[in-house]
């Protein structure tokens, strides 16, 4: 099917969003950038004051500055003729010893060598002088930007003012009177007033960064000083040099409170938590579904990490655990009015951080003995076994042509006509497959067959702006090579973004983005034939050389049947690589445009709409004698088709009045919400294995084909409204309220109201604090939201049942539905403060949490009677607590030198509160206990821990029982920033302590007999039938002992004695590793990995007088640079359960960046 037919009958709702949005963007294309208008202009060895008067009337701006200043009277010469503004200026600052500051047509002039800034006039107060109206604005120093609602007093009066959105202020002066000017995150300044009526005033940041806009929920920007709920900022730019191939991965470590689970097999998606739950992401304001690998780090201009409930209650539902909200870059220009940037990284392979390892000294077979027939056990020495229990490698034997023992193998020359003879272990046999030397030939499989992984990110953008337009043209590609024989990546993304100013009163922007990625192939990572690790790290033995299996069909039988030494479980891996393959298509389209009109300087209305469209196209093609599972084995192949869609259309409107009352700052918004969800997919593979083989279409099916569809739809509508109000810069309050209407819900439990409510005090501001502590702030918040479920789950429905005589029969499901289900609802408060010291050069911000989360949907068991197994009703409470650190600093800062060190904690914990009907343990859980415990079997011990035998062998607790707890005991990050001139140093650690985690591949590497312990003497010892190995414990040798839901003792009469029973060590390895027992193979998940190192070079801008690029730098990367932890063989942080995970690699490349 065609893409465009795809996106046609995914969208139809939506389809009138998309021509919308794609019409408001080919409006906003900007013209051809307006030059600033050119008068001419020209004096002859006239005052410096002189050209400035005249300046004046020419252009229509207006000078201010100190009248006493000296250079006034000094001579200047302009040659008459047509120049700008800038240019004029440009020309006098070469003849006069100042600089101009430019505030629309407000000019400032500065004595460069000035100890004070330009707003510092100085002059006597005169005596009985009138009081006049000073006009003035207040910019930031170093941004050339306004500062609002900065505080201006006149020193020892009760006059006050503040500044507008502008900057701009007007207050009642003396001449010689003091301005003292406040504003949050700068440095307070007085200003002596001169006799000038208008001034500019230069603020200096105070480094607090609490002036800082952040992102909010709903895309509304807010200065730091007014959130009052937990929220952190990483600015695109730390996202951009050592990229991966998902950006979601180079967050990692880097906020407090939110986890990625990186893993490590190609395409695979990473794990994304904000405390713990899964969290929604907006993008532009715009709630999106996604799963970070349709966006382009380059378009990033900044991502704010929303950690609470209230922080997010605008979202309702959607915003239950918080948000994501990804900022992407704007157009803006250049000196030309222009500006293209281009970058590119290349990283590669630098070895492995975890691998696994296996013995090199035993081959396959059982028992010490192995002899290839067929591989099907037709006769065979236990070649069909799949274990690496068989005769030991690289035995000497003197009568042999080789001096090995020798024995028929899966590739040994095949002579129908003749038997060889052959003996092992005191037995001959004999095959049609020559002996050959029964050597260590596969010492290095594993690595032997993967391929260095290499990832490449190109990007090129061209960005414009002028008085009435913005754009942005971006493009990027990322291909990455997997580690596994023909599998790689490639991601391309096209973004347009612009903005267009239609009228003093009303802006439009638009962006759109096409993301496609692809892959002819990428690796399956669960356990089974159909995964590589499976084939080569658990079973198969080093008596195999992988690099001999590269010719993978049989001779003669190419496309039909595979070449493998084992047919009865395992496959060729390179069969695998290149005829087992998972093809995967995926087209994303998110887009966005919103308008907003300013009826008056305080009121304005946004209107905005936004949708994302995810198809997905999946393919498998199953081979000819494909190796699989029992009933699922497939030796004629299959073909199987994948089709699935998203779509989600949001629109909202938000009208929006601010203004300021006396000391009270008010900012009062209203609006309302529509979203619209659609998911559908269909499914279809040819049944009983394909007609022809290599024909991989569905009409090749042998039997009927066998196809499922879907298609869910859900609709919100909501009403909101939010408050902020300030007092004098230090009580902050803000209030949020929403109403969904879900289609999910019955009625009336389908519509549910969030409110919330946050409250901040800036304590110095109220109080005088010691000079060790720059500033102070306390916040607390608190929300109600609730959250619904899945589309149709409240509606009774029926299953299909078999037919009778041809006619189709439906079923009772086995839960009845309740349809008097209300949402699940979440009460949090949150608790925090931050506190700046030293002058700001230490930082630490607190967030304490907890929430109650109720009304859970579950299936409660229900009596057989009534006909159904389950009843589906609101059940259980669950208490969340949690801590937040963030911890800020400059180790050191000097003139050219600095270091910035910012470190993250995090620790979470879960409990239960209470239990549908009243239970007060449930699935080993009592009420008030952690729930995220990890259940399974452990070993029998006795009250001092020693493990209990019996006849030789580890005996287990006939029962599951609560062994540890999930969740680490707490997350870090820890943030290195080190910049010298031109050269900056970035370098990032981070990890978790505690948590336990099942290592089932090590449990399959004892099992397999491919684990390095189990190569010793005591395996030749139990290949001869001895009993040799003995392991310290004890026996039970009278008594019994009882145990609890959890596994704790609750009586205890035995008695013990030492284990004196030695036993057979393949026995041991069996008992102790293959009975299901999780004690033997738990580990706590502690690792911390050198994440991040970056070290690049700013090109000086002096170098690049005759070159075509402005800016330049480049870089030196690393990922993955180093592994700590006590885990054997995985990366306990990318493994999960059984899962054949790939190893680990470290990346090691270079970024390059220029700017045009």
């Amino acid at each position: 099917m065609r893409t465009s037919q795809k996106y046609l009958k995914l969208f139809p709702k939506g389809l009138p969003t998309v021509i919308a949005v794609v019409s408001c963007l080919l409006l906003i294309m900007p013209a051809k950038a307006h030059a600033e208008q050119k008068k001419k202009i020209g004096l002859n060895n006239a005052t410096f004051e002189t050209v400035i008067k005249e300046i004046e009337k020419v252009f229509s701006v207006n000078f201010t500055y100190d009248a006493a200043m000296k250079q006034l009277q000094q001579k200047v010469s302009l040659q008459q003729k047509e120049r700008t503004l800038a240019e004029v200026l440009s020309e006098l600052a070469k003849q006069v010893n100042v600089k101009f500051i430019r505030a629309g047509n407000l000019i400032g002039i500065q004595e460069k060598t000035a100890l004070y800034q330009l707003s510092a006039y100085e002059s006597p107060a005169v005596a009985g002088a009138p009081p006049f109206l000073l006009k003035g604005r207040i910019i930031d120093e170093k941004k050339n930007i306004a500062v609002a609602n900065a505080t201006i007093h006149v020193k020892d009066s009760k006059t006050y003012t503040t500044s507008d959105e502008d900057g701009n202020f007007s207050i009642e002066v003396l001449q010689g009177d003091v301005l003292e000017i406040t504003s949050v995150g700068y440095a307070a300044k007085e200003v002596t007033i001169g006799n000038s009526n208008e001034i500019i005033i230069n603020l200096s940041s105070s480094e607090n960064q609490l002036n800082e806009v952040v992102v909010t929920a709903l895309g509304i920007k807010k200065e730091r000083a007014k959130i009052n709920y937990a929220t952190q900022e990483v600015k695109g730019e730390s996202l951009q040099k050592a990229k991966e191939a998902n950006v979601i991965s180079s967050l990692t470590g880097k906020v407090a409170g939110l986890t990625v689970v990186n893993k490590s097999t190609l395409y695979e998606n990473q794990d994304v938590r904000v405390r713990g739950e899964a969290t929604l992401v907006v993008i532009d304001g715009v709630p999106t579904n996604t799963n970070f690998w349709n966006i382009n780090a380059d378009d990033i201009e900044s991502v704010t990490v929303l950690k609470g409930t209230a922080a997010a209650a605008l979202y309702g539902s959607l915003g239950v655990n918080g948000a994501i909200m990804i900022t992407t870059k704007k157009g803006k220009g250049g000196s030309n009015g222009l500006e293209v940037s281009f970058s590119s990284t290349n990283q590669f392979q630098a070895g492995y951080i975890a691998i696994p390892k296996t013995q090199q000294e035993y081959g396959m077979g059982w028992s010490g003995y192995y002899a290839y027939i067929d591989g099907q056990g037709g006769g065979g020495w236990y070649d069909n076994y799949g274990y690496v229990w068989g005769p030991k490698l690289n035995v000497k034997d003197p009568n042999t042509a080789s001096g090995y023992a020798e024995y028929p193998q899966y590739n040994s020359p095949y002579n129908p006509d003749s038997l060889y003879t052959f003996t092992q272990a005191g037995y001959t046999g004999q095959s049609h497959y020559k002996p050959m030397p029964w050597v260590s030939r596969g010492t290095n499989n594993l690595k032997n067959f993967l391929r260095n992984e290499f990832l490449t990110t190109d990007n090129i953008s061209v960005a414009g702006k002028t008085d009435r337009t913005d754009y942005r043209i971006s493009a990027s590609h990322v291909y990455q090579k997997g580690q596994v024989p023909n599998t790689h990546l490639n991601s391309t993304t096209l973004t347009v973004a612009g903005g267009l100013k239609i009228s003093d009163k009303l802006r439009a922007e638009a962006t759109i983005s096409y993301n496609k990625q692809y892959t002819p192939n990428y690796p399956s990572s669960g356990y089974g034939p159909s995964n590589f690790f499976y084939n080569i790290l658990l079973w198969m033995g080093p008596d195999v050389d992988i690099r001999d299996m590269k010719n993978y069909w049989q001779p003669g039988k190419e496309g039909i049947q595979q070449l493998t030494y084992n047919y009865s479980w395992y496959n060729n891996p390179y069969f695998m690589a290149n005829e087992y393959l998972n093809s995967y298509n995926t087209d994303v389209i998110t887009a966005q445009a919103n308008a907003t009109y300013s009826f008056s300087k305080n009121l304005n209305l946004l209107v905005r709409t936004g949708a994302t469209v995810n198809n997905v196209s999946e393919d498998t093609k199953t081979p000819y004698s494909f190796i699989n599972y029992g009933t699922s084995k497939a030796p004629f192949g299959q073909y199987a088709i994948d089709r699935r869609g998203t779509v989600r259309i949001v629109s909202d409107a938000l009208l929006t009045y601010q203004n300021k009352f006396g000391d009270f700052d008010v900012t009062v918004s209203a609006g309302a919400s529509s979203r619209f969800d659609q998911a559908n997919g269909l499914y279809s593979n040819t049944v009983g294995g394909l007609a022809v083989p290599n024909n991989y279409t569905l009409a090749n099916t042998r039997d009927p084909l066998n196809s499922t569809n879907y298609l869910n739809e859900k609709q919100y509508m909501s009403l909101f409204g939010y408050s902020d109000i300030s007092y004098k810069n230090i009580v902050y309050l803000s209030l949020t309220g929403r109403n969904d209407w879900t289609t999910a819900l019955q009625k009336p439990n389908n519509s549910f109201f969030y409110p919330s409510a946050g409250l901040g005090l800036m304590v110095s501001q109220l109080v005088k604090l010691p000079s060790a502590i720059s500033w102070l702030k306390l916040r607390s918040a608190w929300a109600n939201v609730s959250s619904d479920v899945n589309p149709y789950y409240t509606l009774q429905t029926y299953n299909r049942g078999i037919r009778w005589n041809g006619v189709p029969s439906l079923d009772v499901p086995s839960t009845l539905i309740n349809p008097d289900i209300r949402p699940q609802t979440t009460i949090s408060q949150e608790y925090g403060g931050e506190i700046k010291f030293l002058k700001n050069r230490i930082g630490l911000d607190v967030t304490y949490y907890r929430y109650l989360n109720k009304n859970f949907v579950v299936d409660v068991p229900l009596s057989q009677a009534s006909g159904y197994s389950y009843r589906r009703v609101n059940a259980d409470e669950i208490l969340k607590k949690g801590i937040e650190i963030v911890l800020s600093g400059t180790a050191i800062k000097t003139k050219n030198f600095q270091w910035n060190i910012v470190a993250n904690y995090s620790r979470i914990r879960n409990t239960a509160k209470s239990y549908y009907g009243g239970d007060s343990i449930r699935n080993g859980v009592k009420i008030g206990e952690r729930n995220d415990v990890y259940r399974g079997y452990a070993w029998e011990r006795s009250p001092d821990g020693r493990q209990v035998f019996s006849n030789g062998l580890p005996q287990y607790i006939n029962q599951i029982v609560n062994l540890g707890y999930l969740n680490p005991d707490w997350e870090f990050g820890i943030i290195n920033s080190i910049s010298y001139k031109n050269f900056s140093l970035s370098f990032t650690f981070d990890g978790q302590i505690g948590g336990y985690m099942f290592n089932g591949v090590e449990a399959k590497m004892y099992e397999g007999g491919m684990h390095p312990v189990t190569a010793n003497h005591y395996r030749d010892e139990a290949y001869n039938g001895e009993k040799t190995y003995l392991v310290p414990g004890v026996v039970v040798t009278e008594g019994e002992v009882t145990y609890d839901q959890q596994g704790n003792i609750t009586s205890d009469t035995r008695k013990f004695a030492a284990n004196e029973t030695n036993v057979n060590y393949i026995d041991y390895i069996f008992a102790q590793y293959t009975n299901g027992v999780d004690e033997s193979v738990l580990y706590k998940r502690t690792f911390v990995k050198l994440r991040e190192v970056v070290f690049s070079y700013n090109i000086p801008a002096t170098l690049f007088k005759k070159a075509p690029f402005k800016a330049a730098s480049i870089a030196l990367t690393g990922r993955n640079l180093a592994l700590f932890t006590k885990v054997p063989f995985m990366d306990p942080e990318s493994y999960t359960g059984t899962t054949l995970a790939e190893p680990t690699y470290r990346n090691i490349g270079v970024s390059v960046n220029f700017t045009f």
